[in-house]
């Protein structure tokens, strides 16, 4: 199997992009940005219109250890039983889950987690370095602000671990501060008239946060300039092999040739089924609710809290303030089950009470959105088992903070070259 898109002439073929969200997207700005043809597939009208519609909005390396930490069966257990768990296990997707929840629990050995965790973070900070450089370059938009995040804890216990995984990314470059209550008053004034017992927190200052939809639609639009194309309403039905080599794309009954990559999310799991590649990825569903904080003036909170038990971070994206949070396996159900939303709001108003009666919650945008969600909690990034096929998927809650470095990565495999970093813990073998 080649490990390369360019011919012997050194020419490429026109590649198929599956996929319009961030990660598909910024695969079609980082080839365009190489001068390599490619095409942009999206089943939609527009991009940037499932998972990375309003999701968290957090540029946040500090949060790369996956969810299948160690002792998660046993809260998974629980949750069938509470209906307010973080982490919650509806047991309709049971059946759908066993292959893949034998091996979600596998790998959450203290070693497997480990390792997963320091693959994601090396990742996550090349990757928001590049997210910074592109906005730097183009000038872009998208209330994007740095001045990094904050996680924080009503007791000692609860932050331990959370502590020594931050203490093991120091190495690797992770800049973060152990903050008592009045320091983390200090970094988010607000947080002064907090409901919360809070007894201290992890300040990670190199975090960021923006709108990941806004940037999307910018750089689709930079792609665009540099002659990538964007085909909307265009769903793939089947990936189309000779001699298993995948050699195009069926659309509407149309073969389009030309070397595929999958980055349609929850989408590639079914379309790699097609042709007999298993991808150990499920749908991880997280709410949001986006509320209009204009009116709060210079009172506005300035960074992303999280309240690291219940997995909810209040995000200030502009003039919004989004709340976002929880994971509910539940398969690729995206209704809103109202239970959840209103624990959105519960921590909201206790981490910010003083804001609650100034914001209109009637016109509030309550979402979902199915995070796609690998096994072990790492992306899949490289070429896959049959030749023209190319992976960029299962990137779960960190689609965001992974996106343009995932994309400079496999471009960088794509072309033959050595990427900035190890790729070697995202390669569908590993």
């Amino acid at each position: 199997m080649s490990n390369s898109i360019l011919g012997r002439t050194g020419t490429s073929q026109q590649v198929l992009i599956i996929g319009g969200g961030l990660i598909g997207v910024t695969t079609l700005f980082e080839l365009s940005q190489r001068g390599i043809p490619a095409l942009l597939l999206e089943a939609g009208s527009a991009l940037a219109n499932e998972t990375s519609f309003a999701n968290g909005g957090m540029l946040a390396p500090s949060h790369s250890e996956p969810w299948n930490g160690p002792g998660i069966f046993g809260h998974l257990l629980a949750s069938l039983f509470d209906p307010d768990a973080a982490v919650k296990l509806r047991l309709g997707a049971i059946p759908d889950l066993l292959d893949w929840g034998l091996q979600f629990i596998r790998n959450a050995t203290p070693a497997k987690f480990q390792r997963a965790a320091q693959a994601n973070y090396l990742l996550s900070a090349y990757s928001a370095v590049r997210t910074r450089q592109i906005t730097l370059d183009h000038g872009l938009q998208y209330h994007q602000s740095d001045r990094g995040s904050l996680r924080i804890f009503s007791n000692q216990q609860a932050m331990d671990t959370p502590l020594q995984m931050a203490k093991s990314m120091e190495p690797l470059g992770l800049a973060f501060e152990m903050v008592n209550p009045n320091r983390a008053i200090e970094i988010e004034p607000q947080l002064a008239h907090s409901n919360m017992s809070i007894v201290g927190g992890l300040y990670a200052k190199n975090d960021g946060v923006g709108d990941a939809r806004l940037f999307t639609r910018q750089i689709g639009r930079l792609a665009q300039n540099k002659g990538g194309e964007i085909r909307f309403n265009s769903k793939v039905s089947r990936l189309i092999q000779e001699d298993n080599q995948v050699i195009g794309v069926e659309v509407g009954g149309d073969i389009i040739r030309g070397p595929v990559v999958l980055a349609a999310g929850m989408g590639s799991v079914h379309l790699a089924a097609g042709i007999g590649l298993h991808l150990p990825i499920q749908p991880a569903k997280g709410y949001s609710i986006s509320v209009e904080a204009d009116g709060l003036g210079e009172s506005q909170p300035k960074i992303p809290i999280i309240d690291d038990a219940m997995h909810v971070a209040v995000s200030p994206i502009g003039q919004i303030l989004r709340v976002v949070g929880t994971a509910e396996f539940a398969g690729n159900n995206l209704s809103l089950r109202q239970r959840r939303l209103e624990n959105l709001r519960k921590v909201f108003t206790r981490v910010y009470p003083q804001f609650d009666a100034h914001l209109d919650w009637n016109t509030a945008q309550s979402w979902a959105g199915l995070r796609p969600m690998s096994a072990d909690g790492v992306p899949f990034i490289g070429p896959a088992s049959q030749p023209g096929l190319w992976l960029n998927c299962g990137h779960g809650h960190l689609g965001w903070t992974m996106a343009a470095g995932s994309a400079q990565m496999l471009a960088d495999q794509m072309l033959n070259q050595s990427p900035a970093i190890d790729s070697a813990p995202f390669h569908w073998i590993r």
